[in-house]
């Protein structure tokens, strides 16, 4: 657990630099993908190149050791989730709580929510990492396919709600939350949730 929380405050720390990066390019009133040179292929006289592209690399380096510490981060979630499962022995999800949702016909969750990216859908959405999927739309632990039913669930329903129950621990006492999660693109993020699911 300490290993993962340390991955993450890298990961926040990370992403603030890369803000600040491309807060200075905008300031300079450029991005990341503004060219250098001119349309005749000429450096640009109307920009302080060698600054721009100082900041560019450095974002490139940046983005790249950001994907390296999510993969990282994934693995770490992983064997967490392995060692956590090892000790609870698989407790299912069948206790009567102050909300009673629906009869549980087929409530055993069958993935588990990892990280959540801040102001991503499945943010906005209510996820919260560590929480497990019960219910993702029509699938559910009989048909999920090893999640592929919720990969193709999650793309059919590109801006369009998907209604998720998942179980969450709150005060010590598993509890069923049905949540709405409008899957899209161009939220600020990678993917069209910003957060990982790992199968049970």
């Amino acid at each position: 657990m300490e290993h993962a929380q340390r991955l993450m405050k890298e990961k926040v720390a990370l992403e603030n630099e890369i803000r600040t990066l491309d807060m200075e390019l905008s300031g300079m009133n450029v991005t990341r993908e503004t060219p250098l040179v001119d349309a005749e292929g000429f450096p640009r006289s109307d920009i302080d190149i060698g600054a721009v592209r100082e900041i560019q690399h450095t974002l490139i380096c940046k983005k790249n050791d950001l994907k390296g510490l999510m993969a990282e981060i994934e693995k770490s979630l992983i064997a967490l989730h392995q060692d956590t499962q090892g000790k609870d022995g698989g407790s299912s999800s069948s206790n009567n709580n102050s909300e009673p949702q629906k009869p549980a016909t087929i409530q055993r969750p069958f993935a588990r929510v990892g990280i959540v990216e801040h102001n991503s859908p499945a943010s906005e959405a209510g996820l919260l990492a560590g929480d497990k999927i019960l219910a993702y739309g029509l699938v559910n632990a009989s048909n999920h396919n090893k999640l592929r039913l919720l990969i193709e669930e999650t793309s059919n329903n590109i801006d369009k709600t998907i209604g998720i129950e998942v179980e969450r621990v709150v005060d010590g006492l598993p509890q069923v939350v049905a949540l709405k999660l409008k899957p899209r693109r161009q939220w600020g993020g990678d993917g069209l949730l910003g957060c990982f699911i790992l199968p049970l």
